[in-house]
């Protein structure tokens, strides 16, 4: 049991250690704000500025705010504008949830499930799921721990990528929303082997997507990217900080996005090291983002492929986003969709390890299960 009495403690007496962090981010965010008026108009000539590795270059000239001018009186008049969004478009998403092998019944097999998810909003809908399992011998190729979470997140994601891409195939000039970014900076810290299997999914990915005419977005909820501020600190000598781009637009109404940025982050571990980006071949300046406010939080960030920019697809895209969170509510509907349909609950790892022991007795494999797991189920 968590022992509640010593974190309060904790709490009181690190109080000005907590207070301190909260000025010191207060005051970074009105400086840089101040500075934003220098580009409340964007010139992309202004990169000629920018080094490499700048965070984000400048890519859609204009105003940096886009106002949101519908304003509803009520829940009714939203839904109404977002069905004359929506009516006709195809969008798809896909999620995934997995059961990380657990060594505590020392066969290592972990379970991928992923969900995928159509609508044209005329009717024409259409859900899918799929399960699969990674066995021992999988583990042991991809030399990696059996019983850690890296090998089976990368494998998810490639199996999520692979969703994507057959709904890309199958219905044409669908809009098709990802949960999670499509720059991915925590792969850097993983071994090379895991890395690639990222690196490859969403390359493949990004290809499918141009060829097929489909934009892939990465919808990130809570995020905390350097990409403005570092290109901030480049263009108007500011200190370098690690206050998130999100403060800077915590101001924005509801539906406003800021102008789509070219990311151009650095994420390298020293400086001899690669960024993420480095790794995406002739992706490695194709990927566009924004930022938008869809909720009383902070911005949401949304990437995409540049190839939308061009095609002046943005005002669209940014449209589409905000019809789906006008149905769930602050949060895209098909986003919400594909995660309940693909989310495995806790009482259901139970009964996949039932399972488990199940076909090991049945055909005479031995599982050797931990006293301290047993223990702790029979004392739930």
């Amino acid at each position: 049991m968590i022992d509640l009495k010593n974190i309060s403690l904790q709490f009181d007496a690190r109080l000005s250690a907590i207070k301190s962090y909260d000025a010191q981010r207060s005051e970074l965010t009105a400086e840089y704000r101040r500075e934003l008026e220098k580009i409340k108009i964007i010139d992309p000539e202004m990169n000629t500025m920018l080094p490499a590795y700048s965070g984000a270059k400048l890519l859609e000239p204009g105003k940096l705010i886009h106002s949101f001018p519908y304003s509803w009186k009520n829940r009714h008049e939203a839904m109404e504008w977002a069905d004359s969004m929506l009516c006709g478009v195809a969008v798809g998403a896909v999620d995934g949830s997995q059961i990380y092998s657990d060594k505590n019944y020392e066969m290592p097999i972990a379970v991928l499930q992923t969900s995928r998810i159509f609508n044209r909003h005329t009717g024409d809908y259409k859900q899918e799921t799929e399960a699969t399992i990674i066995t021992p011998d999988e583990f042991e190729a991809a030399s990696v721990y059996s019983f850690g979470s890296e090998y089976v997140d990368a494998r998810r994601f490639a199996q999520e990528c692979d969703g994507i891409i057959r709904l890309m195939k199958e219905h044409e000039r669908l809009w098709v929303l990802l949960d999670g970014a499509l720059i991915l900076s925590h792969i850097n810290v993983l071994n090379r082997n895991i890395r690639e299997i990222y690196v490859k999914a969403i390359m493949k990915l990004l290809d499918t997507s141009e060829k097929t005419c489909s934009p892939v977005t990465g919808y990130i909820d809570t995020t905390m990217p350097r990409d403005i501020t570092l290109m901030m600190h480049f263009l108007f000598k500011l200190k370098k900080s690690k206050l998130a781009d999100t403060h800077l637009f915590s101001h924005l109404l509801w539906g406003e996005r800021t102008a789509a940025f070219l990311c151009d982050r650095d994420d390298r571990r020293g400086e001899e090291a690669k960024s993420v980006l480095d790794n995406y071949g002739r992706f490695r300046n194709e990927i566009a983002f924004f930022y938008i406010r869809l909720s009383n939080g902070l911005p949401a960030r949304v990437e995409f492929p540049v190839w939308v920019f061009k095609e002046g697809m943005v005002d669209k895209l940014a449209d589409i986003i905000r019809a789906q969170c006008v149905i769930r509510s602050n949060y895209p509907d098909i986003l919400m969709r594909a995660h309940e349909a693909a989310l495995i609950r806790m009482n259901e790892h139970a009964l996949f390890y039932g399972m488990l022991e199940n076909f090991c007795r049945a055909h005479g494999i031995k599982i050797n299960k931990s006293a301290k797991h047993f223990h702790k189920i029979i004392n739930r």
